[in-house]
């Protein structure tokens, strides 16, 4: 508002007009009033008067400035009033009477409807009530500036002529501006929300008029002085008429200033006149006390309190049908929250029924007519529905959605029927029943029914704030019945509901067979991985970290395995996959080493028609490109589960950064790596967002070298395996076998003992692998060490002897 140069334009006339009012009284009086507290009350009439910031806006724009410019008149009129009458003043203030009344006018021919079937006439946006309005006011405003611009000139002019003019002008423009309001109310009454602007605009405006002449006629004011007065607030009223937001809050608020008009009129003027005739005290009567103005004045300010307290029950009186409708539309609405559906029904169509003619000289009652099935329902005197088939014209529906507030109403179809000639047939249908008003029912689908009011014997055409009560109650059972709809196919829906679920829950029961028997099979696949760790895990080294893998699968988060050469990381890997939360998904295992996991290149290639070759071979996928495809990813592979990489440091570094950065939450990552993460991104080897994602969770596989405890159990185990593969039994091992085996430090850890076992059981004649074997394939016990120093070197050695002789 502030920003606007319209604001600021009206706020310099009113503050122009207050300072020469303050100049005229000689910088005392009410003009420093009209100078501070004017422009302010303008600013907030002017925010008033502006367009919504939000929702759909109705009013036209020329209607908005047109009620503009009327508060800036009637600003200006007031500021020329708190100042001596003199002639310059008077042009002032008659400019701003001027403005208020033409702007009035103005915005009277820029009132827009609600659309549907009526359409405003031309002729009510002709401008030539506002024309014929600046007939007056020029002279009202010209006689009274050329006499305080060239004094001289209007030497001989009668002073009485700029009072008559002012007169004159305040009668004319408030007889133009009732004949405008009358024609525009003619032309526009059947118009939703234009009827009741004008009804209020021509009310209010005739109200201004008769209190302005009473005021005159009983002597309160000279007419010169309230007649502008009157004209300035009967031109405000109707700009009030024509910008309010809500037409029908327009009709409320008309109704209670009518009411308590009516009523606080009388004393008021009687009080002015009291005051006015008895300056002294004293009211002309014989005998009376000097208190006896005062006395008056009290009694009637408690008649016009008493008048607010009995208007709201008058305002009633003057609601369009004596309020009868408008009370059975919110009985009705009250009536439809019934929780029973059908009790709603009968509830709201009785309570429009108590309020219609039915009954009467054969007056159809309130029907509500439903689409499908085609029924129409009514009540009758007790309360009781009763339900026939009927049919609506989809013509009258389509009809109906196109009306304000989704409401038909006969008047306006009689209006059109002559420039429309497919609006007749509808016509004939409802005068056949006697309708006069049909309300479209929706759900949240569109519409399903029609809620028909009877016309009976009402002339008057039905008002907005009636159309809106109507589209409550007709919204109220367009839930009513949707609920009723529900419940009546309800039985049908509750036996196809019961054996749908049935078919859902066998069907749930076998997936969850189905997934628990996935889940089993994960489990026994990792278990069998697993299952090198295990077997021999009697060393504290061994039971430590198989401790401390556990605890770290059952926190959750990524895992690294530090890994000397030769240990099988895949067992440990196992373990943490088995100790988390996503034991029963699966473990996906990839081989860093690798350029592109087999497998999964095979995947690649399958999902595009063409052939996988061997590793690094032309054609084969880039290894972000198989990373990335939903099909052949080993991420994809390992959603709801755990995915191991080995030797995590040789995959690609693009592939590294890929993973540290778009691996999900529901994958568990694995990595075995030969050194800590933090040496392995120092050296360039890992990605730092790999390194991010991993972090300090890391831990340390033993070696054999420091499982001793184990060592026995590791090389039964392999033998066991070994045999059961080449010869479908076990192997044994000697003693003196057994002792080569405890004695070696196993640098190669898992995978040096796998390849000694194996070629020794492979030179094997029989069943038992003894030291011949094993030194035919040149693993033969390590030399007694030598006397200078050998003692210290074999003390470990015959430490892990102990130990193992101990654990066996």
């Amino acid at each position: 508002m502030l920003r606007r140069r319209s604001f600021w334009i009206a706020a310099a006339a009113v503050a122009y007009t207050a300072f020469a009012a303050l100049r005229a009284s000689g910088g005392h009086g009410p003009a420093w009033l009209a100078l501070l507290g004017l422009p302010a009350l303008l600013a907030l009439g002017l925010r008033w008067v502006e367009r919504p910031p939000r929702g759909e806006d109705r009013i036209e724009p020329a209607a908005r400035s047109a009620a503009a410019v009327c508060l800036t008149g009637a600003a200006m009129l007031a500021a020329a009033r708190s100042g001596p009458t003199g002639l310059a003043l008077i042009a002032l203030g008659n400019l701003g009477a001027a403005a208020a009344s033409m702007a009035a006018l103005v915005g009277l021919a820029r009132i827009a409807g609600l659309g549907g079937l009526l359409e405003p006439p031309p002729g009510t946006r002709r401008l030539d009530a506002a024309a014929f309005a600046s007939l007056f006011w020029t002279v009202a405003v010209a006689l009274p500036a050329v006499s305080a611009a060239a004094p001289e000139r209007a030497a001989d002019l009668d002073p009485l002529l700029v009072h008559y003019a002012t007169s004159a002008a305040s009668l004319g423009s408030l007889t133009v501006m009732l004949v405008a309001i009358a024609r525009v109310r003619i032309a526009r009454r059947l118009e939703l929300g234009v009827a009741d602007r004008v009804e209020a605009a021509l009310l209010l405006s005739a109200t201004a008029l008769a209190v302005g002449l009473a005021a005159a006629f009983v002597g309160v004011a000279a007419p010169e002085s309230i007649l502008p007065v009157t004209s300035a607030v009967a031109a405000v009223c109707v700009a009030f008429c024509t910008v309010a937001a809500d037409a029908a809050q327009v009709s409320r608020a008309l109704r209670r200033t009518l009411a308590l008009a009516a009523l606080a009129t009388p004393p008021a003027l009687l009080a002015v006149y009291a005051v006015h005739e008895a300056p002294r005290g004293d009211l002309g009567l014989r005998g009376a006390p000097a208190s006896s103005v005062g006395v008056a004045v009290f009694g009637a300010c408690a008649l016009c309190a008493l008048a607010g307290l009995a208007a709201p029950a008058l305002a009633r009186r003057f609601a369009p049908e004596g309020a009868r409708w408008l009370g059975a539309f919110d009985a009705a609405t009250r009536a439809a929250m019934n929780p029973e559906p059908e009790a709603a029904l009968e509830a709201a169509l009785s309570a429009l029924r108590d309020a219609s003619d039915a009954g009467t000289a054969g007056q159809a009652p309130p029907a509500l007519y439903l689409l499908s099935p085609p029924e129409r329902v009514t009540v009758d005197r007790a309360g009781y529905a009763h339900t026939a088939p009927a049919e609506v014209p989809a013509r009258l529906i389509e009809l109906a959605q196109l009306e304000p507030e989704r409401v038909l109403r006969v008047e306006a179809a009689e209006a059109v029927e002559v420039r429309r000639p497919e609006v007749r047939p509808l016509l004939a249908w409802l005068a056949e029943r006697d309708i006069g008003v049909v309300a479209l029912v929706n759900d949240a689908e569109g519409p399903i029914g029609a809620l028909a009011i009877p016309r009976g014997r009402r002339a008057s055409p039905m008002t907005l704030e009636e159309v809106c009560g109507l589209r409550e109650v007709a919204d109220r059972l367009g839930a009513v019945i949707a609920v009723s709809a529900m419940l009546s196919g309800s039985r049908g829906r509750e036996v196809a509901a019961r054996r749908e679920a049935e078919e859902r829950a066998r069907e749930v029961s076998r997936l969850e067979r189905a997934v628990a028997q996935g889940a089993g099979r994960f489990r026994a696949i990792a278990a069998l991985l697993s299952r090198p760790a295990r077997a021999a895990a009697y060393s504290p080294a061994a039971r430590a970290a198989i401790e401390q893998l556990e605890r770290l699968g059952e926190a959750g988060g990524p895992v690294t395995l530090l890994t000397a050469p030769g240990i099988d990381a895949v067992a440990w890997g196992a373990v943490v996959h088995l100790s988390s939360a996503r034991a029963g998904g699966p473990l996906a295992i990839v081989d860093g080493a690798a350029p592109v996991p087999e497998g999964f290149a095979q995947a690649f290639a399958q999902a595009r028609g063409a052939s996988a070759g061997p590793s690094g071979a032309e054609g084969a996928p880039p290894a972000l490109a198989l990373w990335r495809d939903p099909d052949s990813s080993p991420i994809e592979a390992a959603k709801g589960g755990t995915l191991l990489i080995l030797d995590a440091q040789a995959l690609p570094a693009e592939v590294q950064s890929y993973l540290g950065a778009a691996l999900p939450d529901d994958v568990r990552l694995v990595v075995a790596v030969p050194q800590t993460v933090d040496a392995l991104v120092a050296t360039g080897q890992m990605s730092e967002r790999l390194g991010d994602r991993l972090g300090d969770r890391a831990v340390a596989l033993p070696s054999l070298s420091s499982r001793a405890e184990d060592l026995r159990a590791l090389a039964l185990d392999h033998l066991a395996r070994i045999g059961v593969r080449l010869r479908g039994r076990p192997f044994g091992l000697d003693l003196r076998a057994l002792q080569a085996v405890l004695d070696h430090p196993w640098p190669g850890n898992d995978a040096e003992m796998g390849a000694v076992l194996l070629r020794a059981a492979l030179m094997a004649k029989g069943d038992v692998i003894g030291e011949r074997e094993l030194a035919a394939i040149g693993f033969a016990p390590q030399p007694e060490p030598s006397p200078q120093g050998g003692a210290a070197r074999s003390e470990p050695r015959r430490a892990r002897r102990r130990r193992a002789e101990k654990a066996g």
